[in-house]
């Protein structure tokens, strides 16, 4: 049953703890607690106070994870429909005046729209969603309830197979329908005036990555006239803008059955499929083959999976980022353009200059920073929350 009331049982935050939850950060890790209630069940609502009794905030907590606290509220609120709907209603009024020129979209990102471990994707008229937080999961029915209400939609899908289900103690399994059906396993979405064919039901996160939006756009400014190279290619999408902007020939690489096809599927839709040809195969692999077969390219693009899941397995991460960006640079042509990157919040940017910086000089080549870009407009980043800028891809000429 879930606990709602006035009166919360209250968590005591350190000094430390009060001073960052003041300045916007939203989550309450073990270390900044220095009373819990005993008989706290994951995703209870409570209040959170200073050592002095002090009110600070409100969230859902799980007494089991490290990060202990998610606040939602800095006034008294229960987490409750009024609530709810007048952060789906904020989140909606922000995207409406975004320039978004397509079908799909994110329409409400988690902590940066006021509910940590809630996010919700428009695919033309319906909406998928992902729950990675005890506090949403115990009221999903709620939020359920206000999605219909706000949005209308045709159909609404929750996936649960997002990795961060597992840090909370949340089941990963197949993804609910809870409104609507589909006609067929995929459907058709509009961006930038092409069209892709998305599976939302199995497909990477909710279906389509929805944050390089805008970075597919403005990469493929650089690809007219270039033979590409699509590395980690998915389905498709950034193959398929570069030939529909006028590449020379690209390449696409992925090591799934299921997403080349769709890839294929794509190339075709957007009128390109004369032009793109797909390896199936490990990426790191297939860059080597590349390299010793003599193959070389003007323009390199790198967009795998995250490596980096948590701080704890960074140092291992960094050999994969150097060696696909070493073998990457030695496959370009002087004066060819490498676009790279990368997806997780522990892998800074610094970092990342670091690991360019060393590929570079590993492959006694040079480069220069054309564009330096982040996710896409609808994905908004918290100053005070860090974790919510996790996206970066770099530009650059090599030579």
């Amino acid at each position: 049953m879930i606990k709602l009331s006035r009166m919360f049982r209250e968590i005591v935050l350190r000094r430390e703890g009060v001073a960052r939850v003041k300045r916007g950060y939203l989550w309450i890790t073990k270390k900044w607690v220095k009373t819990v209630p005993e008989d706290l069940e994951k995703g209870d609502v409570v209040r959170f106070v200073g050592e002095d009794g002090n009110f600070i905030a409100v969230g859902y907590v799980n007494p089991e994870s490290y990060i202990v606290g998610r606040v939602y509220a800095y006034s008294n609120r229960d987490f409750d429909t009024e609530l709810v709907e007048s952060y789906f209603r904020k989140a909606l009024d922000y995207r409406k005046k975004l320039p978004i020129a397509s079908s799909a979209y994110r329409v409400f990102f988690s902590e940066s729209d006021g509910l940590p471990g809630l996010i919700v994707d428009r695919y033309n008229d319906g909406l998928v969603f992902q729950v990675l937080t005890y506090g949403v999961e115990r009221r999903k029915d709620l939020i359920i309830d206000v999605m219909e209400r706000v949005f209308s939609p045709s159909f609404i899908i929750e996936r649960r197979d997002a990795p961060g289900r597992q840090l909370e103690g949340l089941e990963v399994g197949d993804p609910i329908i809870h409104k609507g059906r589909l006609e067929d396993d995929l459907i058709i979405i509009e961006e930038n005036g092409l069209s892709f064919y998305v599976d939302v039901l199995k497909g990477h996160k909710t279906g389509h990555y929805l944050d390089q939006r805008e970075n597919r756009r403005i990469v493929s400014e650089f690809a007219r006239d270039r033979k590409v190279l699509d590395v980690f290619c998915n389905t498709g999408g950034f193959g398929v803008y570069c030939a529909k902007n006028g590449a020379f020939s690209v390449t696409s690489i992925d090591i799934s059955d299921r997403v080349l096809d769709i890839a294929k599927k794509n190339a075709t839709l957007n009128g390109v499929e004369d032009r793109i040809d797909f390896i199936k195969g490990n990426a790191f692999d297939e860059l080597r083959r590349l390299y010793k077969k003599g193959e070389r390219y003007d323009m390199v693009i790198l967009d795998p999976p995250s490596f980096v899941k948590s701080s704890k397995v960074v140092d291992s991460a960094l050999r994969g980022y150097f060696d696909i960006n070493l073998f990457a640079i030695k496959l370009l042509r002087r004066g060819g353009i490498l676009v790279t990157a990368s997806c997780s919040y522990h892998f800074t940017l610094d970092l990342f200059m670091d690991v360019l910086e060393k590929a570079l000089y590993s492959a006694d080549r040079r480069g220069r920073i054309i564009d330096i870009r982040f996710q896409a407009m609808d994905h908004p980043v918290l100053p005070s929350m860090p974790e919510t800028l996790y996206l970066k891809l770099v530009i650059m000429e090599v030579y």
